[in-house]
């Protein structure tokens, strides 16, 4: 048994975080649509810009799809680790009535539910792992795929530069975009990250 309360704040604290990095990849979604529009109104001077916006949008697909199974697993984390925290406080009352009332006559008709409880925490325990590896595991994942967001802000910027005229800045702003939202993504995995140390 170990003290569960630090696991179920932490494993609820990256349940919002990681509820607010599926928002910011719908931003990159909509960065990308963006995209689409101004290279369609660019015609041919944009040519060297759309296959960046498929770039952008297969990115924002992954990364939103990828942000809300994340945020499902830290959710279940959630749950699992405030049960988890419920079946430890339960098994300390145990011991605390059993040196309390030791010797007493009556004290083994708490046997059977003393063992069951202690069954489930250590059914939940290996849950609770499970599921914080299965976490860490996709937050790599994640992190893995904006590192290309990089890569496509830098190319983006190329092609801005070879732009006419008005569409110029508006495909500036695009790689702007993509560069903040990833950024932004990337903060609130990497905090996650630092999180599912606390509850290794």
């Amino acid at each position: 048994m170990s003290d569960s309360t630090n696991y179920f704040v932490a494993a609820a604290v990256i349940a919002a975080k990681l509820d607010r990095a599926t928002k910011v990849s719908q931003r990159l979604s909509l960065t990308a649509s963006n995209a689409r529009v101004v290279v369609l109104r660019a015609g041919e001077s944009a040519a060297g810009f759309r296959p960046l916006t498929d770039a952008i949008h297969s990115l924002a697909d992954i990364t939103v799809s990828s942000s809300k199974r994340i945020n499902t697993i830290a959710a279940t984390l959630s749950k699992t680790s405030v049960q988890m925290f419920r079946a430890d406080r339960a098994l300390k009352y145990f011991l605390d009535v059993y040196a309390r009332a030791k010797g007493s006559p009556n004290l083994a008709s708490l046997d059977e539910s003393f063992e069951r409880t202690k069954a489930e925490y250590e059914r939940l325990s290996t849950l609770y792992r499970k599921q914080v590896k299965n976490l860490g595991d996709e937050l790599s994942s994640i992190e893995s795929e904006l590192r290309s967001a990089v890569i496509l802000k830098t190319l983006c910027e190329t092609e801005a530069t070879r732009a006419k005229g008005e569409y110029r800045e508006a495909f500036i702003s695009v790689s702007r975009n993509v560069e903040s939202t990833a950024r932004e993504i990337k903060e609130l995995i990497g905090y996650s990250r630092r999180q599912v140390e606390i509850l290794k």
